[in-house]
């Protein structure tokens, strides 16, 4: 929720609002994990590789909520599956660390930090 105060003056409650958004986000993770185990076995370290790069997306993207997760996502995973389809899937991920902190260097509010000046 990007302004509670606002949201609380109109009458939604922010404190049930993040129950349910933590709610809705602990059922589909648990039925994501729930279809993946089948198909990948079940180990301590299964989500590893998923955590960086939701990292750098989330870090990437900046202040804007959906946008810059959208604009984030879109142009990392370009990029990975590029150079991974051009070689292999290391230097893929090779690739897609090297943009990110090129990207993070030049612009270090994020890719939607220029236009959105308010941090949250």
């Amino acid at each position: 929720m990007q302004n509670p105060a606002m949201a609380d003056a109109l009458g939604i409650n922010p404190s049930r609002i993040y129950s349910m958004t933590f709610a809705v986000g602990a059922a589909l993770s648990g039925l994501a994990g729930g279809l993946l185990a089948p198909l990948t076995g079940v180990v301590p370290t299964m989500g590893a590789s998923f955590i960086a790069k939701t990292f750098i997306t989330v870090i990437g993207g900046g202040p804007a909520l959906l946008a810059g997760l959208i604009s984030a996502s879109t142009l990392f995973g370009a990029i990975n599956q590029v150079a991974t389809f051009m070689s292999t899937p290391v230097i893929g991920e090779v690739a897609l660390l090297i943009v990110a902190v090129v990207m993070l260097r030049l612009m270090p509010q994020g890719i939607t930090g220029r236009f959105f000046k308010r941090a949250l």
